[in-house]
């Protein structure tokens, strides 16, 4: 008897070594192509429950010496940041420092009111309404790779601005802004310097040993991988940072010490319980709805389980960072060249582990729209706060999607009554008449929105182009459009930015060719007095008046 049971014992040993290994073999299969020592490549980790399932890095951490990529590679995580300058302020609400309801004025004084409170929960979860000031600087002309700036000269930026997007605690509006000022709260609270402040309350209890916020570009990274982007017939290029912001960014780690943290959100222990709970938890908005931001992490939905994840994007670097409690895994990915997706390829792995967790799962039915239902969602959108366009066409038998950037529609898939997702990705969802939203359409990148409404657009050829030019002067960007026609094209210029062709939209609004809109606003005479500035979805309404 004991001989059998050891024989069973060592069948389902085996048996779970065996699918170990084949899982780890597909997982190779998905990067094996980035092994390539001449190009920059990227560092993958991936755990079950208390298992390390997969480690591995690829292609070169520098060109220039032909070193190669590892999991102990330090890399930018770009918005991965977020999560930790949030569980910084954890830390002070933890110790009776700080509220969460706390007005943000209360450690920023310096700060307008807008008439509406804005609280320290909205800064962590993209409901405070502030305007992002990368999309700030870009409408200023200011050029990242040669102007430096840093959590100061974004403080004094936002300290200029005369208006929000939304109401706080409306509607989530992911961008920087919020999570650069909440390092100025952290230090004032603590008197300390964020980046020390991490270190010591953060990192080093976590065993974090080599992650770090980097406060100067000047500070030394050891075992750093350099950031590619490819650029033509030139190959990679290294891209300058002259930058100093740091919160929502700036954050370098590495695959071993995010699995580390990772590993919490699958099996928290005692001492972390807390932390991720608050991390992990999602506020109400106004219209009685959950955030679909929680605090620095993404709570979202694919393919019937739940997934905590972030992404993150910067000069030379992306990143991903996922967690499903349910199935006990973790995937991390590090890229040091921007060619590369890591959000997509973290599907990939995610999905082998699904083939089996699905198999055993009672899948509801999608719902399936008629032609009727599906011809009601067709028509002409923009997205609120930008030039983006999104056409909705029934063809044949199936409601397809085209954006003014892409190149070909996409096919849609029903999910339900009034949500369709992309057949090649399912984590893209489009929620048609949402419930207690002013918008039409809320398409969902993993769990960041963007809201859409109908349009009807102007015949090009009915509009009289001249009466658009001018010049127009903006107080809160201290800088002046200059609006002409050339060869009969509406053309922008400002600062670093020349001859921009403008596209006609909706009744008196051009957009740039990509997410900036420019609406022209006519007196009670009809004429022309004024501009109307919004852009990427995160800048709403900034006023340019027009020179006499």
């Amino acid at each position: 008897m004991k001989i059998f049971s050891l024989l069973i014992c060592l069948f389902f040993t085996q048996k779970a070594l065996f699918a170990q290994t084949s899982t780890s073999g597909k997982i190779e299969t998905i990067f094996q192509s980035f092994d390539q020592i001449d190009q920059p490549g990227l560092s993958v980790g991936v755990i079950k429950g208390s298992d390390l399932i997969f480690k591995k890095g690829y292609g070169a951490a520098n060109l220039d010496y032909g070193i190669k990529n590892a999991t102990s590679s330090l890399l930018d995580v770009g918005s991965i940041a977020k999560q930790f300058t949030a569980a910084c302020i954890w830390t002070l609400l933890d110790s009776g420092k700080i509220s969460l309801d706390d007005d943000v004025r209360k450690y920023l004084p310096e700060l307008p009111f807008y008439g509406d409170t804005i609280k320290i929960r909205h800064m962590l979860n993209h409901t405070s309404g502030l305007r992002n000031y990368a999309s700030i600087l870009e409408l200023a002309g200011v050029d990242y790779t040669q102007q430096k700036f840093s959590n100061q000269s974004v403080f004094e930026l936002t300290c200029r601005q005369k208006g929000l997007n939304n109401i706080p605690g409306e509607k989530v509006l992911y961008g920087n802004t919020p999570y650069n000022l909440l390092t100025i709260i952290i230090e004032r609270i603590t008197n300390q310097s964020f980046g020390e402040y991490a270190k010591s309350h953060l990192f080093k209890p976590l065993g974090m040993k080599n992650t770090h916020f980097r406060i100067t570009n000047t500070a030394i990274v050891k075992n750093r991988a350099t950031g590619y982007k490819k650029e033509g017939e030139a190959g990679f290029i290294q891209i300058n940072r002259i930058e100093t912001c740091f919160g929502a960014g700036s954050l370098w780690s590495s695959v071993d010490d995010l699995l580390i943290w990772s590993s919490y959100f699958i099996n928290p222990t005692p001492d972390t319980k807390d932390l991720m709970e608050f991390l992990l938890h999602q506020d109400q908005l106004l219209s009685g709805e959950l955030s679909s931001y929680s605090r620095g992490v993404m709570v979202d939905e694919y393919k019937n389980v739940e997934t905590v994840h972030h992404g993150g994007y910067t000069a030379g670097y992306r990143s991903q960072l996922m967690s499903v409690p349910e199935l006990e895994l973790s995937i991390v990915i590090l890229t040091n060249s921007q060619s590369i997706d890591p959000g997509s390829l973290s599907y990939q792995v995610l999905d082998l582990f699904l083939e089996n967790f699905a198999a055993s799962q009672k899948v509801e039915k999608p719902y399936i729209h008629s032609l009727k239902e599906l011809a009601k969602f067709e028509g002409d959108y923009q997205e609120i706060n930008s030039s983006l366009k999104m056409n909705i066409s029934l063809q044949g038998d199936t409601l397809k999607s085209k954006s003014s950037l892409g190149r070909s529609y996409i096919s849609l898939v029903s999910k339900n009554k009034n949500t369709l997702h992309r057949l090649d990705a399912e984590s893209v969802k489009y929620i048609f008449n949402p419930e207690d939203q002013s918008c039409d359409l809320v398409v969902y990148f993993g769990a960041t929105p963007f809201y859409f409404e109908r349009i009807t657009l102007v015949d090009p050829g009915q509009i009289n182009l001249k009466e658009f030019c001018g010049s127009f002067y903006s107080a809160e960007l201290e800088v002046t459009y200059q609006v002409s026609l050339e060869d009969n094209q509406l053309q922008l210029s400002y600062p670093k930015n020349e001859g921009i062709p403008l596209v006609p939209g909706p009744k008196d609004e051009f957009g740039n060719g990509y997410r900036t809109n420019y609406e022209f606003v006519r007196n009670q005479n009809n004429e022309i007095i004024k501009l109307l500035v919004a852009s990427e979805g995160t800048v709403k309404d900034i006023e340019f008046v027009k020179k006499s």
